[in-house]
């Protein structure tokens, strides 16, 4: 399936394409940040059970970023090394990206009404800092779920299609063309 949002904030216009398959999300977002551009590549590997195994970024002419997540929950970098503060974290959540908050409602399935908290790994684009923070996310109807950032206080709701894939993020992301099956 592909898929194209166009980011709205103010702060950087952006536009990624995403071709997501069963096991694997790959995309690519060319953006504005403060007064400069970047184009980050990014590859998401999903476990069978929803978790993002691996994932890889890639800003052209900037930083690398790879992040595992073994089955018990533990984080590494691409040499091996330990990330213990990413410990407990569930999901990957790219600042650029409305699908990564995909992962979470899939697996989730909430029911309209409920709610649940999950800890994130947090990726800033376009420096690709990483750190840990906690994350709300309720039901509110079929397709319209409350996002909150609890460490920050952020708050929006977002809307999704069918298959959990963001279709209107206020101030942040909105979808440009329907998925296409590839």
């Amino acid at each position: 399936m592909d898929v194209l949002w166009r980011g709205v904030d103010s702060r950087g216009e952006s536009l990624e394409h995403l071709r997501l398959g069963a096991s694997r999300a790959r995309g690519t977002v060319i953006g504005r940040a403060g007064a400069g551009v970047f184009t980050l590549g990014y590859v998401v590997e999903i476990d069978p059970d929803g978790h993002p195994r691996l994932t890889t970024l890639r800003v052209v002419d900037g930083p690398t970023l790879q992040l595992r997540r073994s089955w018990d929950g533990g984080w590494s970098d691409d040499h091996g090394r330990p990330l213990p503060e990413l410990t407990g974290c569930t999901d990957v959540d790219i600042q650029a990206t409305p699908f990564t908050n995909t992962l979470p409602l899939r697996r989730l399935n909430l029911p309209v009404g409920a709610g649940a908290v999950v800890l994130a790994a947090w990726v800033g684009v376009p420096e690709l800092g990483v750190r840990a923070v906690p994350q709300r996310y309720t039901r509110l109807a079929e397709h319209t779920y409350r996002y909150e950032n609890l460490e920050s206080g952020y708050a929006v709701e977002i809307t999704v299609d069918a298959q959990g894939l963001v279709t209107r993020y206020p101030g942040a992301f909105e979808r440009v063309g329907p998925g296409q099956q590839s």
